[in-house]
């Protein structure tokens, strides 16, 4: 069990272990969702509060999130489209990638996810916070108008009240700090900065997030990563006949 943490399982037995951990974080996110099917009201006072406090905080940019993707009739769309595919595409496809070609690294990234998971699900139960879309105080939702609302909020599975922390920008930040570690390239390492910061936009620019759920959600990447740094600390020395990962035609080293 242990090497598992450290090296995903070679061949056809590894896709089935990590495939049974997707299913199984899958389930958790759709009980969690469950728990709290009763607390919107709860969620939306929340909100009200949160808001209070960034007012105080002169943190309250949300509005003027919105009225920027306002101004520019096709910006809403991108905003929407990059909520969708700039987020569970990009994780799913940095796992595969790693899978593929870095077992070892794949694990910390694994790890990581799970970890910051673990840490952030329970805060939905505790501290149910609707987005800005669902408070009638002026907020619009711009994915509801566009072609990937369904895409973006599977009907049974997504929580509508889950907006602290983030995820859309802890998780995005976790694979970019595994990303940047293993690649030098600089075009690869300037996407690795710039992917979760437009992500912060979109996430304030569509409704989905207050401002104060992206400092959460950079709070829960870094316990993701401190935690996966911790398991990969039980790893034993690497063996000579591993590849080294390499995400860059420049070269690049697993960690």
């Amino acid at each position: 069990m242990t090497s598992l943490l450290v090296r995903r399982a070679p061949g056809a037995v590894g896709v089935l272990i990590e495939l049974g951990v997707v299913g199984v974080a899958l389930l958790v996110n759709v009980l969690v969702r469950w728990l709290t099917l009763d607390d919107v009201d709860v969620a939306v006072a929340h909100a009200h509060s949160l808001l209070a406090l960034q007012e105080r905080l002169h943190l309250d940019w949300e509005h003027a999130a919105q009225d920027a993707v306002e101004a520019v009739p096709w910006l809403g769309s991108v905003a929407a489209w990059f909520y969708v595919w700039g987020y569970l595409p990009v994780v799913a496809l940095a796992l595969v990638v790693l899978f593929v070609w870095a077992p070892r690294d794949y694990a910390r990234l694994r790890n990581a996810l799970l970890a910051a998971g673990i840490v952030g699900l329970p805060v939905y139960v505790l501290y149910p916070l609707a987005p800005p879309r669902l408070t009638a105080l002026g907020y619009s939702d711009t994915v509801a108008s566009s072609l990937v609302e369904d895409a973006a909020r599977p009907v049974g599975i997504a929580n509508e009240i889950a907006a602290m922390p983030s995820f859309h920008v802890g998780y995005l930040v976790i694979v970019c700090a595994v990303v940047w570690g293993l690649s030098r390239s600089p075009w690869v390492r300037v996407w690795c900065a710039l992917h979760p910061l437009a992500m912060c936009w979109v996430v304030l620019a569509t409704g989905n997030h207050w401002v104060l759920d992206l400092p959460a959600g950079f709070l829960l990447a870094a316990v993701g990563l401190a935690a996966a740094r911790a398991v990969s600390r039980m790893t034993p020395a690497r063996s000579g006949t591993e590849r080294p990962s390499s995400l860059s035609s420049e070269g690049g080293s697993s960690r």
